[in-house]
């Protein structure tokens, strides 16, 4: 490939692109990126053809983008969020980004919609406990980037950083590293171990957002063996909270 970024392989090509979304002067790098028809390395196809949505997104980007904070893969999720997200992900996977990269990419592909959407604290308690405190904190600043850069209403973020102040504060569960009680004990009291824990101790978060205040050993060891006892109860009880 030549013109301004010389002569590169396909792999030195994805390695600058990563280079310049990651760093200063970003909007400008990006910009001579795509004028430089490299696009196509990076999202295959879909840099063919692109919809006029996908140019106004990527137009707004390469304008906004050093406008956030320049984090790696917060500014690559913002770059990948401007594509067609189903087809997007094979682009994602064919990057060979390290696995913890990967799956946060893929995270905000398949999840960041739902940030939007939190009523109740309990809510936003079962989102952030299924897909774990490396994962939300992810999420969170990519919602925040994606505001700056498109200038959406900040009343959303706002409100979700309210309701986890408030999580915080009451001192209320939301990750299995804040239940009061751990896979040892249940091995100890040898009720479970492996993979049958790790079901458990998720069985038990799902009480404890519901019910913070049984978040206390003696109480979750109560429940962890009924749990044990009838794997299909912890389901029974999710499907009733429901209702």
């Amino acid at each position: 490939m030549t013109g301004q970024f010389g002569e590169l392989s396909t792999k030195e090509i994805k390695e600058k692109f990563v280079e310049i979304i990651s760093g200063e002067a970003a909007g400008e790098g990006l910009k001579a990126f795509v004028e430089a028809g490299l696009l196509i390395h990076i999202v295959g196809t879909l840099a063919e053809m692109m919809p006029k949505g996908t140019k106004e997104r990527l137009r707004t980007l390469m304008e906004n983008i050093d406008k956030t904070k320049p984090i790696r893969e917060r500014r690559l999720g913002l770059f990948f969020l401007c594509f067609e997200k189903k087809r997007v992900i094979e682009a994602i996977l064919l990057m060979e980004f390290d696995e913890k990269t990967t799956e946060l990419l893929l995270d905000g592909m398949k999840y960041l919609d739902a940030m939007s959407f939190f009523r109740t604290r309990a809510e936003l308690k079962q989102f952030a406990g299924r897909r774990g405190l490396e994962s939300y904190e992810y999420l969170e600043g990519l919602s925040k980037a994606q505001r700056i850069v498109y200038d959406l209403p900040e009343s959303i973020v706002l409100n979700r950083y309210q309701m986890m102040e408030e999580i915080k504060k009451a001192g209320e569960p939301v990750f299995t590293t804040d239940l009061d009680i751990t896979e040892d004990d249940l091995i100890d009291h040898e009720i479970a171990a492996g993979e049958k824990a790790d079901r458990i101790l998720e069985a038990l978060l799902t009480l404890v957002h519901k019910q913070p205040k049984l978040n206390r050993k003696k109480a979750l060891l109560f429940y962890a063996k009924k749990y044990a006892k009838n794997p299909l109860l912890p389901a029974f009880q999710k499907v009733k909270q429901l209702r």
